[in-house]
């Protein structure tokens, strides 16, 4: 993404890792104590911003990600209720809502950037795509005038966005009812039967290259162990946190190795693009929401540009279906890896201008 920036720390990488994310959970603690919502998700993802920013933080190695996908699966998939369920015969109207959204977005971004000094029409183009951010470098990276740099910057800033300006909309609104779940607690042998079953399924969901997998997976382990009543209760409150804390952390070491000078150029073309796809996210989420009578809140953060994992435990820690913005998504993954070549060639056609008559 950038150049490299060793931490300052010099310490074993685990030992780096454990003060990288007790960093995370101290500022979470903060930022959720003054009653912020979400505010051990938001709270941890900026603290460790901040410590990647003083070359203080050390990359999150993957059973580190492991950890926080599987403690959010299994929070979330407690969290599925039968009401949450019924609601599944509305989301294919909902999904095609999504991907208008997402093209018109794409392509009204695209062509912001594209205007901007510097910014070559495929970097342009990369920059704006909502999400699937491993396949967009893949497929960049075989573009020559692509810069990924620019790509990054853009990305990784409309995810820390989100993250910190989503959750303020939402509780505008008035919506947010928190995560915690009443009602018995699974003990610790359930418990941990359940995040090893559900590290397996969502590793099994990895190999098969499903976006998302761990996280995922975990889900189904948890939602059809306490659907089926084998669970009796509901994971600890601390497992929502643990997950809150690990995601936010892994979201947050992203700025390592950031390239600030680049992203002061940058900035006004970011964060002018941030804005203009939340604004017709936003919109579509409104004709979502009044065309199939479903909370703003709700189709607010299924269509936000970008963050599958962030966004779907976001919606479990506000008290909104996981299920439903999970299940958007990955259909936002899935359309983005299925159309983009297709996409890139017709905007690519554009550089050409029209033929000469």
């Amino acid at each position: 993404m950038s150049r490299p920036d060793a931490s300052r720390l010099g310490w074993p990488p685990l030992a780096a890792q454990a003060f990288t994310i007790a960093g995370a959970a101290l500022a979470g603690a903060g930022v959720a104590a003054i009653g912020v919502p979400a505010g051990w998700l938001s709270g941890a993802m900026i603290g460790t911003a901040v410590l990647a920013a003083l070359r203080l933080a050390e990359p999150l190695t993957a059973p580190f990600r492991w950890a926080a996908m599987v403690s959010s699966g299994v929070a979330i998939g407690a969290a599925v209720t039968p009401k949450m369920l019924q609601k599944i015969a509305a989301y294919p109207a909902s999904i095609a809502i999504m991907s208008a959204s997402v093209v018109i977005s794409t392509f009204a971004c695209a062509k912001i950037l594209s205007r901007a000094p510097g910014w070559s029409r495929s970097t342009a183009f990369f920059a704006s795509v909502p999400g699937a951010l491993s396949y967009v470098f893949a497929v960049a990276a075989t573009q020559e005038e692509a810069d990924l740099q620019r790509i990054a910057v853009v990305q990784v800033l409309r995810v820390f966005l989100l993250m910190g300006f989503v959750p303020l909309v939402v509780a505008e609104t008035g919506a947010v009812s928190g995560a915690a779940m009443t009602g018995p607690v699974d003990p610790l042998s359930t418990l941990l039967i359940l995040l090893l079953l559900g590290w397996l399924a969502g590793y099994a969901m990895e190999k098969f290259r499903v976006a998302g997998g761990m996280l995922f997976g975990a889900m189904v382990v948890s939602g059809g162990a306490h659907a089926l009543s084998l669970a009796p209760g509901s994971p600890p409150p601390l497992v929502a946190i643990v997950a809150q804390v690990l995601i936010g952390a892994w979201v947050g070491v992203r700025f390592i190795g950031f390239d600030w000078g680049l992203f002061a150029r940058s900035a006004l073309a970011a964060l002018g693009t941030f804005f203009v796809a939340v604004g017709i996210s936003g919109l579509f989420a409104v004709l979502a929401g009044l065309a199939l009578s479903l909370p703003f809140a709700q189709t607010l953060l299924a269509f936000s540009p970008g963050g599958l994992e962030a966004m779907t435990l976001l919606a479990f820690a506000l008290g909104i279906d996981p299920l439903y913005v999970g299940a958007h998504h990955l259909a936002r993954f899935l359309l983005i890896s299925f159309t983009l070549p297709f996409a890139l060639k017709f905007w690519m056609r554009g550089e050409r201008g029209p033929p000469q008559g």
